[in-house]
């Protein structure tokens, strides 16, 4: 051996060897750990943000429908369309102020914009006709966006957040369909906040995760306090104002790289809902903290490994060829006495080229040794791929089933909707969609806890289980929503039959552990037949809207959506 590795000394290029080898391995397990956890750790992260922002989208959504739909129903009320005096009107309204306390003003206004009648008198007598609410209000139902108390800011108790207000609003008509008066309810702005806050867990809010609602013109209207109205320009800000949903890694006006989701409320067509886009952010070094510190560790522990590995080979290095060093000597000494014409000492007893087989038989030894070390060390990083591939598609397998009840989650459902509609274009026979939502489950909640809550909903997804075919699908979106996909239907008689029969199958009282309780559904159906175009959003739409129509009628119901 000659050049630079010819000048080093057997126990040195050992100890190079084993650092080498530990180096190469520890980066190939770096290398798995940054392709597999920490991508895996960001989808996750992502879903999660992306996941918050459908739920707090939805619940934005059911709470302007809801004051739409109390508005329409109070305008038609006959105590408010044939009322002569106030005092009769007046407690109609405050009697719907006190189920709702949310709303913190209702008022009936006449033509001219005057106040008639409203919840504690305020603003009785005075001119509104200026307002956007009463001029929006004259042409039908609408939701007036998000706006600061202008005329009520004095007359209501004061407050550490400053009141803002969402206005519904209608017009209220006689017996000709003439409008003869404007009824306004005026929504708090604080169960928007209060959404927020149960939308994000202790947990969720110690690693950074926010949520903002902006309105169209770039206003954040709910959020972190320094971001409160002012304007934001993001790439999800405008994806979603492009009516899109998903969730992205981007860089925020603070210079801090964010995982955002995002998604929009509202219908542009419809004028009684808003269009607000819902993001939900995290910092990106809060959301791959755990990611890092395995890493890091990862790190620290190899670097001490080859620092025990090389001290070793170095020691054992030095003892392996210090028989060799020994014979080396004494063949120098032999060496200069005959050069010098003396008579060459006698070689000491090193046990001559016996030493040296015994030393060459060693060394091979280590080669073997190294080898299989080697070879250890691929098995381990076999065994390693193989239990990160055992665990990506675990939790590939997680993504798409509900944590609570089993059963299908949204992403699961909205990959197997496709399927369906194109199995129905295929065998030529319909399809329907059954969009279910649980009546009284929040008065379990408030009244058993959280868990008999849980439990509750296990049954109930159970129940539908057991109430359809193994070849149909059952789906938890959220919260207490369902959905059940019926295929090889006859026509829509024959969905509407099984959403009775599951109705009649969930009003049988469930036995939790502390409790036994009776709750209800109201069951939307939308039918899907072979020739109509696949379009899932519009199909997931007209179930949503014909369990609302239930809602909205009396509960505990089943509702067939009008067809394409």
């Amino acid at each position: 051996m000659s050049g630079f590795f010819g000048k080093l000394r057997l126990s040195s290029l050992m100890t190079l060897a084993v650092c080498a080898t530990v180096a190469l391995t520890v980066a190939l397990q770096l290398a798995l750990v940054n392709h597999f956890a920490v991508r895996q750790a960001g989808d996750e992260a992502q879903l999660r943000l992306q996941q918050l922002s459908w739920q707090m989208r939805d619940s934005l959504n059911r709470v302007i429908e809801q004051a739409t739909g109390d508005t329409r129903l109070l305008a038609e009320l006959p105590q408010l369309r044939y009322a002569r005096n106030p005092d009769e009107t007046r407690a109609v309204l405050e009697s719907l102020q006190r189920t709702f306390p949310d709303y913190a003003w209702i008022g009936i206004a006449d033509l001219d914009g005057k106040v008639t009648a409203s919840t504690g008198r305020m603003l009785e007598g005075a001119n509104v006709s200026k307002r956007p609410w009463f001029a929006t209000g004259m042409r039908g139902v609408h939701a007036s966006d998000y706006h600061p108390a202008v005329l009520l800011e004095k007359m209501l108790p004061r407050r550490q957040d400053p009141w803002r207000f969402v206005d519904a609003s209608g017009p209220i008509l006689d017996a000709g369909g003439k409008p003869v008066a404007v009824l306004g309810l005026h929504m708090s702005w604080e169960w928007a906040r209060v959404h927020a806050r149960k939308l994000l867990t202790p947990a969720l809010r110690e690693y950074g995760a926010e949520i903002l609602v902006v309105r169209d013109d770039g206003t954040v209207i709910l959020g972190p306090e320094g971001l409160v109205e002012t304007k934001v320009d993001t790439t999800s800000l405008r994806l979603a104002q492009k009516g899109q949903t998903g969730s992205l890694r981007e860089v925020w006006p603070d210079g801090r790289a964010y995982l955002t989701g995002y998604s929009q409320t509202g219908d542009m067509l419809d004028p009684a809902s808003l269009r607000w886009s819902v993001l939900v952010r995290q910092t990106e070094d809060r959301a791959m903290e755990g990611t890092v510190d395995l890493k890091q560790r990862m790190l620290g522990w190899s670097f001490l490994l080859a620092l025990l590995l090389a001290v070793a080979a170095a020691l054992m290095a030095r003892r392996l060829t210090r028989p060799m060093a020994q014979l080396r000597r004494a063949i120098q000494l032999v060496t200069e006495a005959t050069e010098a014409g003396r008579e060459p000492p006698p070689i000491p007893q090193v046990d001559g080229f016996l030493e040296t087989q015994i030393l060459s038989s060693t060394m091979r030894d280590l080669v073997k040794s190294e080898t299989a070390h080697r070879h250890a060390l691929l098995a381990l990083n076999e065994r390693l791929e193989a239990a990160v591939a055992e665990r990506t598609a675990e939790l590939q397998a997680l993504l798409l089933r509900d944590a609570l009840t089993g059963l299908p989650n949204r992403r699961a459902l909205l990959e197997a909707l496709p399927e369906a509609m194109g199995r129905a274009r295929r065998v030529g026979r319909p399809c329907a969609l059954l969009f279910l939502d649980m009546d009284g489950f929040k008065a379990v909640n408030d009244s058993y806890g959280h868990e008999e809550g849980d439990e509750l909903l296990r049954q109930f997804g159970e129940r539908l289980l057991q109430g359809v075919r193994k070849t149909d699908i059952v789906a938890r979106l959220a919260g207490d929503e369902f959905v059940v996909v019926l295929e090889m239907l006859t026509d829509a008689a024959h969905a509407e039959d099984t959403a009775r029969k599951l109705l009649e199958r969930l009003k049988a009282p469930f036995l939790l552990r502390g409790a036994t309780v009776t709750v209800g559904a109201s069951i939307g159906i939308a039918l899907h037949r072979p020739e109509e175009p696949a379009d899932v959003d519009a199909w997931l739409a007209r179930a949503d809207h014909a369990m609302y129509a239930v809602k909205r009628t009396g509960k505990n119901g089943v509702a067939l959506a009008a067809t394409v």
